[in-house]
């Protein structure tokens, strides 16, 4: 594929990876956080990203060396092991189908519920269905569609802190730290996969534009614009209301300090462009995303090879595509508590950091002379020394997070191992029947 066939620029870049990091979660889990979290929340914020980020230079080093398909899983699989690629791609996979999409869905819906009475699921299946749909358009639909959600929905959060700054009241911070460092960095675990995203858009490199300059480019935009926003909503939000008693952050959406901050036709906008908005940029964005899995996958054969099939007309994967449209749609409509599972999110996105981590240390040690060519400004040292601190900080939010669900992250876990181990096993069999092994034509080249 070259250049002149890609259609995802910087711009378009920059809305898919804020998409994924701007979700629901923003609008539903700051209230959980704060009461975790008290007049700390802010801190919070600062603390998940500060976390976040340490994996994105190494990330994007890989990506800048070789863009590819499915980058999360391709670049461990040829730097370290295929099938922990495909474990963890695996553990992705149920975090996305169980907790991610209809999740999203669901949430959609409720926050439709509360503008005008309907079935929050039954609006789930028409946003999961018309995205479905969008993506199958092809990849140039959909990053149109994901500008303008958008510029909608940074418009949305710049008003609710811009115009809410002037009625923070500096004494609902008070006293500083109000659950303590224990309550902030427990606050900061819950906020994991809200601040998560924007490293998947190495899945792309394919389609991204000049993807060598451009995906560090996006993420040096998205991550700090991100950051802004976030950091600056949770101060309004608990400067506006407080941190804890009726009436405050604590355990409540942001649609509680817009009605304080906000004139009401601006809070209205805050509702929709940011809360809805939000929600369906990130199902967009993850219909863009994932179908990618399913293609890399399947040429290393793990999956069908129907699955790496594109539509003649519009290029897209669309078994692939239909394949996770069904998974997250019968997860959505089962009797499962779908709207419990939001932890899900966080455990496939931790642990998918590192098997990254080990392979951007792996590249940075084995091919010196690539990496510095690539036009990342950072010493490899730095870049070994990132990567292994994220995988330090990752396992400690891993932890802070098991222990709010014990019981979600067992049954998460063993469906990845015992659940994708038995599928390899199946998988090795199957093919072993038909004359060919698994893994037969891989090469393990970076």
């Amino acid at each position: 594929m070259t250049d002149d066939d890609t259609t995802v620029g910087l711009f378009q870049a920059v809305a898919i990876e804020v998409g994924l990091i701007v979700g629901a979660g923003l609008f539903s889990l700051t209230g959980v956080a704060t009461t975790l979290a008290g007049t700390g929340v802010p801190l919070s914020y600062v603390f998940t990203f500060t976390v976040v980020s340490m994996s994105l230079v190494p990330t994007a080093a890989l990506a800048a060396a070789r863009p590819v398909t499915g980058g999360n899983y391709w670049y461990p699989s040829r730097l370290w092991s295929p099938v922990v690629a495909f474990l963890t791609a695996w553990g992705l996979s149920i975090s996305m189908f169980g907790g991610g999409l209809p999740v999203y869905a669901l949430s959609f819906g409720r926050y439709v519920d509360s503008l005008v009475a309907v079935d929050p699921v039954a609006v789930g299946v028409v946003v999961l269905t018309a995205f479905y749909l969008v993506n199958l358009a092809g990849i140039d639909v959909a990053a149109s569609v994901q500008v303008l959600l958008f510029v909608s929905l940074v418009a949305s959060l710049v008003v609710f802190v811009v115009v809410g700054a002037p009625t923070v009241e500096p004494a609902n911070f008070e006293p500083f730290l109000s659950t303590g460092i224990g309550g902030m960095l427990t606050g900061a675990g819950v906020l994991y996969f809200v601040c998560l995203g924007a490293n998947f858009i190495v899945d792309l490199g394919e389609d991204v534009q000049a993807a060598t300059v451009t995906i560090p480019q996006s993420l040096a935009v998205s991550i700090p614009l991100v950051f802004v926003l976030y950091v600056g909503t949770a101060l309004v939000a608990v400067g506006t209301v407080g941190a804890a008693g009726p009436g405050s952050m604590a355990g409540a959406t942001l649609s509680v300090p817009a009605e304080v901050a906000l004139p009401p036709t601006l809070s209205a906008f805050f509702v929709v462009g940011g809360a809805l908005f939000a929600i369906a940029t990130s199902i967009n964005a993850v219909f863009i995303i994932a179908p990618k899995y399913m293609v890399v996958l399947a040429d290393d054969g793990f999956f069908p090879a129907a699955l790496a099939r594109t539509n003649d007309r519009f290029g897209t994967p669309h078994w692939g595509l239909t394949l996770v449209f069904a998974l997250s749609l019968a997860s959505l409509v089962s009797p499962l508590p779908v709207a419990d599972l939001g932890s899900l999110l966080g455990f496939g996105g931790i642990v998918l950091i590192v098997p990254m981590m080990v392979a951007a240390v792996r590249f940075v040690r084995r091919h010196p002379e690539r990496y510095a060519a690539t036009p990342i400004p950072v010493p490899p040292r730095i870049t070994v020394a990132l990567a292994v601190a994220a995988v330090c900080a990752n396992a400690v939010l891993l932890v802070l997070l098991a222990s709010q669900s014990p019981l979600l992250f067992a049954a998460w876990a063993g469906l990845t191992l015992l659940g994708g181990g038995a599928y390899l096993l199946a998988r090795r069999r199957y093919l072993a029947d038909r004359g060919t092994a698994l893994l037969s034509g891989f090469d393990g080249e970076f």
